[in-house]
Order: C-alpha cells, then structure tokens, then sequence
C-alpha cells in the first residue's frame, strides 16, 4: 500500500508519467495487492523472475488476473545484476508458456541481452503459434540496454532483419533511476539507436513507432 502511494505521488498531474508498479506474484496476498492497484488507476505492473520461473503457477494464474484487468506486464529478461544467482530464471524461453494467457500483454526487456538470439527465436515461435493468436496474446521487446555498445548495432540488426514484422512490437527503453533521472544517459542512446535505426533502413514512420506509438499499444492493447 505505502509503495503504491509512493507511485502516485510521482506521477499524480504528470500525464507524461505511467505508473506501473513492481509485484512479487508469489506473495500470498498477490490478488489483493492487483486489485488494489487497478482500482487506484495503475498503468501496468513490472515483474523480476528472481527466484522463480515464468512458468511457475502463482505467476501464471496472477498474469492470468491481470490479463482480465486489461493491464500490462513489462518482466525483465536476460542476465540479472542483482547479486544473487538468478539469471537463469531469465532466460527467453523460459516465458514460451505466457504464450497460452489469453489476451495478456507483455514485454520483455533489454532484448534478453546476452540470449538475444534465443529471444529472436522465442519472437519466431510467437508468430507462429495459433495459440498466442487466437488468444490474443501479445508480445513486445524492450531495447532498454543491457547490450553492451560494442553489440548494440549487430543485436538490432538481426532483431530487425530476422524476416519477422517486428517494427509494432518493440519499444525503446533507456532504465534511469527516477529520484536521479540521468537524461544525457537516455538522450545518448536515443541518439545511437536512431543512427542504427537508419542505417538499417527503417522508414520514419517505423522509428517513431518504435520510440512511441508501440508503447502506447502496449498500454492500451
């Protein structure tokens, strides 16, 4: 409850602001802590498989909640810097079984970094599996770095060149620290990611999505 007001006095009168706020799915009082917080008026929910794995059943039956709250889920993926042994709870097809929750939007950030070739086949199966179609499920990929520079351009590339229509499906991200939001950080990454974005070939139109207009589709479906 303290950690959900605290939120919104970030982001109260700020319409440039979304809230979403970090749950623990397998906490018992889980369904309480949604609920709350839907009825607060929360954008969306952000969640850290650091000690448990997405196909765990309290995560499924919670995104499973959430999905029938019309809400969105951003998970971290790939290697996770927090200290403890826990990475392998991130790795790309580990999240395969989110495919099966009917119409839950999800994005999975920092393009998996370093399994970003294991992402690109997790985006393959997506396509092609009339589960997540029909369900109406939908997947998103978070260029928040985590790639190194020296990958950057080469993991962007195969991302977007992988042969699969990829430009409505991916937001950029830039992971600053509210309290200290380094804007220099973001503005230099912005900076490269458009430079690449060029070079690859993407209209302008398929770089504002990417910068803009998916995040939107991720938030209101």
């Amino acid at each position: 409850h303290k950690r959900l007001e605290n939120l919104f006095r970030w982001t109260k009168n700020k319409p440039e602001l979304f809230s979403f706020l970090w749950i623990d799915p397998t906490e018992p009082d889980i369904y309480e802590q949604i609920e709350e917080s839907v009825s607060a008026g929360i954008a969306g929910f952000k969640i850290i498989c650091n000690h448990f794995y997405p196909s765990d059943k309290r995560l499924i039956t919670a995104l499973q909640h959430i999905a029938s709250r019309n809400k969105p889920v951003l998970f971290h993926s790939g290697i996770l810097w927090d200290g403890d042994i826990s990475s392998r709870y991130n790795r790309p097809l580990e999240f395969e079984p989110l495919f099966e929750i009917k119409g839950l939007r999800f994005a999975l950030a920092h393009i998996s970094w370093p399994w970003t070739d294991e992402l690109i086949a997790l985006v393959g199966k997506y396509f092609h599996t009339p589960m997540a179609l029909s369900n109406k499920t939908k997947m998103f990929i978070d260029l928040t770095p985590g790639t190194p520079e020296i990958y950057r351009k080469e993991v962007l590339f195969r991302l977007l060149k992988s042969g699969y229509k990829l430009t409505e499906n991916i937001i950029f991200g830039s992971d600053c620290r509210t309290e200290q939001y380094d804007y220099r950080w973001a503005e230099r990454w912005i900076r490269k990611d458009t430079a690449i974005f060029n070079g690859i070939g993407l209209s302008s139109f398929q770089i504002n999505c990417i910068f803009c207009q998916n995040f939107f589709r991720f938030l209101n479906g």
